[in-house]
């Protein structure tokens, strides 16, 4: 009797495991906005698996997305386009880029040999148990002062995924439910507009840029800018010079363009905040985006201090001599500092 009963739940399990189901995972990634004439919304679909060994056969993706931001079916107004990344680069086709509601537009992939092949990696992806590259998605925008309301259409989407055989040319589906990691509900368009003016300028940004590198951000004006630089580095872009690579929310920089123009910086919004100084000339920036009492500010460390001033302007603060030419911060700008020690100010929040 125990043989028997052991022979069962061997049965049992050997059966569980011929029939079990891989889970496929899909998140964005990697979100940010392309400025020019009509700004882009540019986003990464990523996705995983929970055991390697899976290669991907048809794939279904279903977005949600806000009307008031995008306009009413993106797709067929030519707002939508879709380029492959690393896991749909090569084996794969799109078979289909719709409209399925005004609100909602569909992806559908398949393998190229899906008929013909089992699953290998000849012939297919295998997708990783770690989060890879699927597609890349840019959407128009319509009105940046909508959110972007962008969001996996979870109950479309489960039950549509599946993978190939790896002994013969038999479709199996993903488990369902898929795993839907995040959401570009509440993503924001709302961008910083700096004004620049010909010449010099010290700049900074309240905003915690989606896309920190310092070329993305200054593409936009790139035939304007001439150089830009901090303590630390310089982005010279007429010899291809770039020692700053990304952006520093805790740093002013100096700048210099040709002509008039505008540098907008998308993100997320900061208000106020600590910032660290160093004992001789900063370069600060002004975090927040309200004006900012300069001697309130400066008042906890007023025995260290000797000046604040102005970037490209004549505007100083010095206690010693009782001048103060520039009663607030602007947000935007950047001032020099110079201190006797390292100290610390923080910049309020905005009321």
């Amino acid at each position: 009797m125990k043989n028997i009963t052991l022979l069962f739940a061997l049965l049992f399990f050997a059966g569980a495991a011929t029939f079990s189901q891989e889970q496929i995972s899909f998140k964005f990634s990697n979100a940010k906005i392309i400025g020019g004439t009509h700004d882009v919304l540019q986003f990464d679909i990523e996705i995983k698996a929970d055991a390697p060994g899976t290669f991907h056969r048809d794939l279904q993706v279903y977005l949600d997305y806000n009307t008031l931001a995008f306009g009413e079916g993106a797709v067929a107004a030519g707002k939508v386009s879709i380029s492959a990344l690393e896991l749909m680069d090569s084996h794969y086709l799109t078979v289909s880029l719709v409209d399925n509601t005004p609100s909602k537009f569909a992806f559908i992939s398949e393998a190229v040999e899906e008929l013909n092949q089992p699953g290998t990696a000849t012939h297919f992806s295998e997708v990783p148990v770690e989060y890879t590259g699927f597609i890349r998605v840019q959407m128009e925008i319509d009105d940046n002062n909508i959110l972007a309301g962008i969001a996996f259409d979870e109950e479309l989407m489960n039950g549509g995924q599946y993978m190939q055989s790896t002994t013969s040319t038999d479709p199996i589906a993903y488990n369902d439910p898929c795993v839907f990691e995040n959401d570009l509900m509440d993503f924001s368009f709302i961008a910083h507009e700096i004004d620049l003016t010909t010449g010099w300028a010290g700049i900074s940004s309240y905003m915690l840029p989606y896309d920190s590198d310092i070329e993305n951000m200054f593409d936009p004006i790139v035939d304007e800018l001439v150089i830009l630089q901090n303590f630390a580095g310089v982005y010279y872009p007429e010899y291809n010079v770039n020692t700053l690579g990304g952006w520093d929310q805790n740093s002013g920089y100096l700048v210099k363009v040709t002509e008039n123009c505008q540098l907008r910086v998308f993100g997320d919004a900061s208000d106020g905040g600590p910032l660290e100084l160093s004992n001789g000339w900063n370069l600060i920036p002004v975090k927040g985006f309200c004006d900012v009492d300069t001697e309130a500010l400066f008042n906890g460390i007023i025995d260290d201090l000797i000046i604040v001033k102005e970037v490209a302007g004549a505007g100083v603060y010095w206690p010693a001599q009782a001048v103060n030419t520039i009663p607030t911060l602007n947000p935007g700008k950047a001032y020099f500092v110079k201190l006797t020690s390292d100290q610390t100010i923080t910049f309020p929040g905005c009321e």
